[in-house]
């Protein structure tokens, strides 16, 4: 008679847990993966800027369904005169995502970035929760049309918490 009560016992623990058991969103590094690589190069918008970034999704930290994307630069470099007048390099972000809330959303983003390396631009993207996919493309700043200023980006694949 043990048994059976013991067994049931687990079974509706083991149910509730499932059911009601939200567990809560962290800053932990998500289970992702990116088909071509998560390091491109990019050109600027003057002096012909240009330079390296690696890209980095995660979780924010107690926001369910947002996805966090940290690009890290790795020096920018100019030529000219004007260059040594401004050594920032800007350009905008384009973080194309497909999830449950859509396909083919967008979410823009300004950057900049100078000669100096491991300077960081953090934003966030609310996909929602579930599997998603954001790419991401670097664009021309001051230009009325977008102009792509890298042929290719970073696409990840993600179960979003």
């Amino acid at each position: 008679m043990k048994k059976p009560v013991v067994a049931i016992c687990v079974a509706v623990v083991a149910l509730f847990s499932v059911l009601l058991g939200a567990g809560h969103a962290s800053a932990a590094p998500m289970q992702n993966f990116s088909t071509n690589g998560t390091t491109f190069g990019t050109f600027g918008d003057h002096s012909f800027c240009r330079g390296a970034i690696t890209y980095k999704v995660d979780a924010a930290p107690n926001k369910r369904g947002v996805v966090r994307v940290t690009a890290t630069s790795h020096g920018f470099s100019g030529q000219g005169p004007s260059w040594v007048r401004n050594p920032n390099c800007r350009f905008l972000f384009r973080s194309a995502f497909t999830s449950v809330r859509g396909l083919d959303l967008e979410k823009w983003t300004t950057g900049s970035f100078g000669p100096e390396r491991g300077h960081k631009k953090v934003w966030e993207v609310v996909t929602g929760s579930g599997p998603a996919t954001v790419g991401i493309t670097t664009y021309a700043v001051n230009s009325a049309v977008r102009v792509p200023q890298a042929p290719a980006g970073p696409a990840f694949f993600m179960l979003v918490p």
